[in-house]
């Protein structure tokens, strides 16, 4: 796996008040291409943006380990289509906290 991207954004508007800023990353390995999101003010947080639906498999095993090593990250969100919102899962399990 490598970091194939790595683009800053900064999605602020201060009269809906949000102000979002972090980093958008473009993984690849091999055939598979992940895209994840980091927020500067959720230190060791990913969110995997795409493919949004990744069941425990393989691939995100290794997507798992390379974010921890490669960004530091301490916990990895996923799309639920079950709640319909991002959710937590278990680094070990790889299942869906609850």
């Amino acid at each position: 796996m490598r970091i194939e991207r790595a683009a800053r954004f900064d999605d602020v508007d201060p009269d809906l008040g949000y102000e979002y800023r972090g980093f958008n990353y473009v993984i690849r390995s091999e055939m598979n291409e992940f895209h994840i999101r980091t927020y500067d003010d959720e230190l060791g947080k990913a969110m995997v943006v795409w493919p949004t639906s990744m069941p425990a498999s393989r691939s995100l095993r290794m997507l798992v380990e390379f974010l921890q090593v490669e960004l530091s990250v301490s916990s990895i969100f996923l799309y639920n289509s079950e709640v319909g919102n991002y959710a937590e899962i278990d680094l070990h399990s790889l299942r869906f906290k609850k």
